[in-house]
């Protein structure tokens, strides 16, 4: 089944190319069906002039929409544009872009179906009778109706294309403006005269702002009963949150006991997250309560309105910097440091953090308060500056007591297991911080100012996503755990498996993990400029169709496929699985055939499901012939045995000479055959072993099928007597055994022989059939058993093979030991000469002496 999945895709991907290449980049519809063109009308088909149908409301829209794109793209062309007018336009665009697919998926299906209809009508050039005139004017309604529907589709088209552009456009402005605010040269804070003329215009400023104050004075004065409500009605919204019952669950998660050795990795990182979402939650649900109540109230005026939320805003970012790294460093809780960090330089990052949240709180107001009372250039750019160098110095001073507690001891060198990954972090820290001090002292206040900005987001993405991650991680594995809550209601309720609910956790835990990475990336890439809308336009159009060359690939449509498909696969296991335990064990089919039809009925669908999976996403067959006659050569070269053997496969199927149950031989190797796949067929011998045979050897070689045909066969039995015995009893015996025997057949009628006059014995065989041999080839053993108990029991001796032993020159050896016996009885020793050998008294020896040796055959 893998191996018929396999060519499945690889034919899907060599057709990947001459499908795609042609493909309109559509809005959002999945590409046209080649059916859905307006039919062209045979030269000799004749067809009756009517009036194109019209479509008012749709060409209404595509003219406001026209119209709508060529003002957005006038304002385009301004040399002077701020944020604010992109912004706007932006949203005209992709309005009319969303407006123009809504348009294109509406109509499509109506022209597919016209069309549909004209090819219907469409003359036989088969047929001899003419079309009637009511069948011509009805096709030419309709072929009138498909151009219609098509020009007006074309155009939406052309509309969607053309918002695209101008949505691109607008991103380009927008990131041009940024690079040239960011690289805007300014002042130098080391020039003398910017600082002269910078302290001349503190006394404008501070009479601006001084007059705001006291105008905002004035209004609260003046209505001191709402001023008093918006701040009392703060300090219940906090009163609340610490008196209200959930806040003993809260303190219980925010308590890190630094007497626990070890934490749970869950109550580790639950604590983290509940430290800062507390902390954060409480200082922003009281700062919002406090704006808004302040607004309803009528006692925050508009020039005030942007100082005040600046604050507020300010505040709560430095709530949540200082918490998100007290949650992530544990000062003086080493165990539950979420980061790989030395104790010293934890605890001493801390008080930086602090620093820097204050910093970076302050320059948010400073920034607010300059553009709310109009301040001077040199002022904003002074400010700007200092604040920059200030946060610059602040990063400095925590890198260096982050690498100076692995300074302090060249004796220990910790592993690289143990480093923690931030460490890699600091001379990238070092680089962004020096540029960041010599911006301002160079004329760079802007980069400088993003530079700090740069660093701290970055700083604040990782640490959340170092959280967040290891939280989503360990809250996947305890609650999808064999105990957990959802493992449990999933193996309760859905039948699933402990396997099966713990691939889930990890695929669940993976995407979690590629949505985090995915939106710490984009967080840091906001301060590059890039928006949240233009991601989200980028993808969706990318998600429907987008170009590489000349060729167009659409996500959707793959994966619309890729949806068929796998329904298709499933489908087609559920109706072979119904076929193999249901149906065709009720029938009187034999186990190979039933094998046969599910194996078939099995590849019948996933080339069905394939099928109809090609055919969503557009493509034409004829494709695939063309891609395949082009490859047939390499194929034929680069495949020709997996070809073969899927060939064999197919042979193996239809033809049957194997099937699934057979009792086969194939060389030295006997066993059943257990599958018949596409490439290969699987045989489990009695060794228990699974032999793997290419399909094309059992086509083309020497196989013996024990059971092709009829699982009936004949076993033979051969046994030895000796010469002594009688050999009508022994036949006699022979055939009571196998008569009386309950797996041998009467009939065909058993019979024995003396087949041959052996060297050491008598040979008999007794031949009979049993039913079924896969079931009864244990009988022949059975059969040995039970001659061996009657032979004895009857007397009848099996002989082992006798051997006579024939001596050359014996009378030579006779005299030699007569000599040897002399002379060991005289106790001389001399050498006999050459010419003679003595002779002295010795017993006789004869040939009868002489032992007889007796073995067994083999």
């Amino acid at each position: 089944m893998k191996t018929i999945r396999a060519a499945i895709f690889f034919i899907v991907f060599l057709s990947w190319m001459p499908l795609h290449a042609g493909t309109p980049a559509p809005g959002t519809a999945k590409p046209a069906n080649p059916a859905a063109a307006p039919p062209a009308a045979a030269p000799a088909e004749d067809l009756p002039s009517v009036p194109a149908p019209q479509f008012p409301r749709a060409q209404s829209k595509l003219d406001g929409w026209k119209q709508t794109l060529d003002q957005v793209e006038a304002a385009l062309r301004s040399r002077v544009i701020d944020d604010a007018v992109l912004n706007g336009l932006r949203s005209r665009a992709a309005a009319t872009q969303s407006e123009a697919r809504d348009l294109i998926s509406g109509m499509t299906p109506r022209l597919e179906a016209a069309t549909a209809r004209a090819a219907e009508l469409a003359p036989n050039p088969e047929a001899t009778a003419p079309p009637s005139d009511d069948v011509k004017l009805e096709r030419a309604k309709l072929v009138a109706e498909t151009a219609a529907r098509q020009g007006i589709i074309q155009q939406a088209k052309l509309i969607n294309v053309r918002a695209q552009q101008t949505i691109d456009a607008i991103s380009d402005r927008r990131r041009a403006i940024f690079n040239d605010s960011v690289l805007q040269r300014s002042a130098s804070l080391v020039n003398p005269t910017f600082w002269i003329t910078a302290a001349t215009a503190v006394p404008i400023a501070a009479g601006h702002f001084v007059e705001l104050v006291s105008k905002w004075g004035r209004v609260l004065a003046s209505q001191p009963l709402r001023a008093a409500s918006g701040f009392v009605i703060a300090a219940i919204v906090v009163l609340g949150f610490f008196l209200s019952p959930g806040r003993r669950w809260w303190s219980r998660w925010t308590k890190r006991d630094p007497e626990i050795a070890n934490p749970s990795p869950l109550r580790k990182t639950g604590s983290a997250a509940v430290i800062v979402l507390a902390d954060t939650t409480l200082t922003a649900v009281a700062l919002l309560v406090l704006y808004q109540a302040l607004m309803m109230l009528g006692v925050l005026p508009d020039d005030v309105n942007p100082i005040v939320r600046a604050l507020f805003l300010g505040i709560t970012f430095a709530f949540f910097f200082v918490r998100l790294t007290i949650a992530v460093l544990a000062p003086g809780r080493p165990t539950w440091r979420l980061i790989e960090l030395d104790n010293a330089a934890a605890d001493g990052m801390i008080s930086f953090s602090v620093l820097l949240a204050m910093v970076i709180a302050f320059g948010v107001f400073v920034d607010a308060i300059n553009l709310a009372i109009a301040a001077p250039v040199e002022l904003s750019i002074a400010s700007q500056g200092m604040i920059a160098i200030a946060k610059a110095l602040l990063f400095m001073g925590a890198l260096r007591v982050a690498a100076a507690t692995e300074a302090d001891d060249e004796t220990t060198t910790p592993s690289s297991a143990n480093r923690s990954a931030w460490r890699l972090l600091i001379p990238v820290g070092w680089v962004m911080a020096t540029a960041a001090v010599l911006g301002p002292l160079g004329g760079y206040v802007a980069f400088a100012r993003f530079v700090t900005i740069e660093m701290v987001v970055l700083v604040a993405a990782l640490m959340s996503y170092v959280l967040l991650s290891r939280f989503a991680a360990v809250l996947i594995k305890t609650t999808f755990a064999f105990h957990g809550a959802i493992g449990r209601l999933l193996r309760q309720t859905a039948g699933l498996g402990s396997s099966a609910v713990r691939q889930i956790a990890a695929v669940l835990g993976g995407l979690i993990q590629l949505s985090l990475i995915g939106l710490t990336a984009f967080v840091v890439l906001t301060t590059w400029g890039i928006r949240s809308d233009d991601v989200v336009t980028s993808m969706s159009s990318a998600f429907f169709s987008f170009q590489i060359g000349n060729i167009t690939i659409s996500p959707s449509a793959i994966l619309g496929a890729v949806a068929v498909l796998i329904i298709g696969v499933v489908a087609t296991r559920a109706l072979k699985r119904w076929l193999e335990e249901r149906f065709l064990p009720e029938t009187n089919l034999d186990v190979g055939v039933r094998s046969s039809i599910g194996t078939g009925a099995g590849y019948a669908g996933v080339i069905l499901a394939s099928l109809v999976a090609l055919s969503y996403v557009g493509l034409n067959l004829q494709n695939v012939a063309i891609v395949a006659g082009a490859l047939s050569v390499g194929i034929g070269f680069g495949l020709q045995s997996i070809i073969n053997n899927f060939v064999s496969g197919l042979i193996l199927l239809v033809e049957r000479p194997i099937k699934v149950g057979d009792r086969i031989e194939v060389g030295t190797r006997m066993g059943v055959v257990k599958r018949i796949n596409v490439r290969a067929t699987e045989i489990a011998t009695y060794d228990n072993l699974s032999v793997i045979v290419p399909n094309a050897d059992l086509i083309s070689g020497q196989v013996v099928n024990w059971m092709h045909g009829s699982y009936s066969a004949r076993l033979s039995v051969a046994v030895g007597t000796s010469y002594d015995a009688d050999p009508d009893k022994v036949i006699e015996i022979l055939l009571d055994i196998v008569a009386h025997h309950p797996r041998a057949l009467k009939s065909p009628e058993p019979f024995a022989v003396l087949g041959n006059f052996g060297a050491d014995a008598l040979e008999f065989t007794v031949f009979f059939h049993v039913a079924h041999i896969g079931i009864d080839a244990g009988a022949a053993n059975e059969v040995r058993l039970e001659i061996l108990k009657r032979f004895r029991k009857e007397g009848i001796n099996l002989p082992n093979p006798q051997r006579d032993l024939h001596i050359r020159d014996l009378d030579r050896i006779e005299a030699l030991v007569r000599d040897l016996a002399g002379t060991e009885r005289s106790g001389a020793s001399k050498r006999r000469s050459p010419g003679g050998w003595g002779g002295g008294a010795a017993e006789p020896f004869t040939h009868e002496s002489l032992p007889t040796r007796q073995g067994d055959r083999g």
